[in-house]
């Protein structure tokens, strides 16, 4: 089944062409949750896959994926997601830090020994997921895998997210229920990261709208205002050394990851069994500044950090 979210007379026209078993045509953009809901609304079977439309599937990934919510104790599952053809660096596995994780990235750079601390925590599990997936606290929701009896549970995603943390929110209703999310590490698909919305100049818009929502539900208007207050006040924390980082050489046992964020977290990560070259992803960078940095696969240990700049 394939929704189109009001793209327009010359993209519907094109995806007409496709073979799906059903086009539902919305007439405007409720965005993603409301193009996930029309397609939940009209799907008829027991189990059923979520996907952006920048999601390209590898062999085998569809059956892990099913597999994994044959439990009952399952609420959703999701894959490894790639970000390069090749399918060497990995995009994040998922990112939901709560009210003090959140809160503590807007002091990043007051604390280096602390910086560092939560950079690991946030490796180890990464690294972790990414290689023998498992239990997670939050999921990426490029592609998520559930049931109709969770739905029928917990509820379909809230439409007033206008952009991202939809399924974040969902999530939570999700573990609430007593329900578990899933990395599932046999599943792997290339996510074709930011190409969806590139372009937009909505989305910034609302995705701080969406943020706002967010974490004035989960946290309270108290706690929403304190979030805002600390993230323009955030320090600028001391630069990293500036690089070109033509090639980074292999470690074996180390990895290398890349943010936009001055934090570091969350990250796309590539492990260091052979050379790096970073310059193989220029295309995919979007651009700003990038954050590299070199860390222990075995306990997150970051060693040294870069900053790329992407034009």
């Amino acid at each position: 089944m394939l929704v189109d979210c009001g793209s327009g007379d010359a993209e519907a026209e094109a995806l007409r062409g496709i073979d799906a078993d059903r086009l539902i045509r919305l007439p405007d953009n409720r965005g993603y949750a409301g193009g996930v809901n029309a397609g939940l609304a009209r799907a008829r079977g027991s189990r059923l896959v979520l996907s952006n439309a920048d999601v390209l599937f590898r062999p085998g990934a569809l059956t892990a994926l099913l597999a994994a919510i044959a439990r009952p104790g399952a609420g959703a599952a999701a894959p490894i997601c790639e970000w390069d053809p090749d399918g060497r660096v990995l995009l994040p596995p998922g990112f939901d830090p709560g009210f003090f994780g959140e809160f503590g990235l807007f002091r990043t750079g007051i604390s280096p020994a602390r910086d560092d601390r939560r950079f690991a925590r946030f490796a180890r599990e990464a690294v972790s997921l990414w290689t023998r997936g498992g239990t997670a606290r939050h999921l990426s929701g490029a592609v998520l895998v559930s049931r109709r009896d969770v739905f029928d549970r917990v509820g379909r995603f809230d439409e007033r997210f206008p952009f991202e943390y939809e399924e974040t929110e969902w999530e939570s209703r999700v573990r609430r229920a007593g329900l578990d999310l899933a990395v599932v590490a046999g599943a792997r698909v290339r996510h074709l990261w930011g190409g969806s919305i590139a372009g937009d100049p909505e989305t910034s818009r609302r995705r701080a709208a969406s943020r706002r929502l967010f974490r004035q539900r989960r946290y309270g208007r108290l706690g929403r205002a304190l979030l805002e207050r600390a993230e323009r006040r955030r320090r600028r924390p001391h630069r990293a050394p500036t690089g070109r980082l033509d090639e980074i050489p292999a470690r074996p046992g180390d990895w290398v990851a890349l943010s936009p964020h001055a934090s570091r977290v969350p990250f796309a990560g590539a492990d260091l069994s052979r050379p790096f070259r970073p310059s193989e992803l220029a295309s995919s960078l979007p651009a700003g500044e990038w954050f590299c940095t070199t860390f222990s696969g075995a306990d997150g240990r970051p060693r040294e950090t870069f900053v790329v700049q992407r034009s």
